[in-house]
């Protein structure tokens, strides 16, 4: 089989925008990631609960 209609600049036009949207939720996701790994950074220094380590040394 083969396909019946094989116009490549059409099916460019067509693919443009999904591509686009793709590309803009990889970017998203990145940003979302980094933004995540930032905040876990900084609460990794600033603990709100007692870290099991200094109950045990009591």
């Amino acid at each position: 089989m083969s396909a019946s209609e094989t116009n490549i600049e059409k099916q460019a036009k067509r693919h443009r925008g999904p591509l686009a949207g793709i590309a803009f939720a990889l970017l998203w996701a990145g940003v979302l990631f980094a933004g995540f790994m930032i905040w876990t950074a900084y609460q990794g220094d600033n603990p709100t609960a007692e870290s099991p380590a200094a109950i045990v040394s009591e």
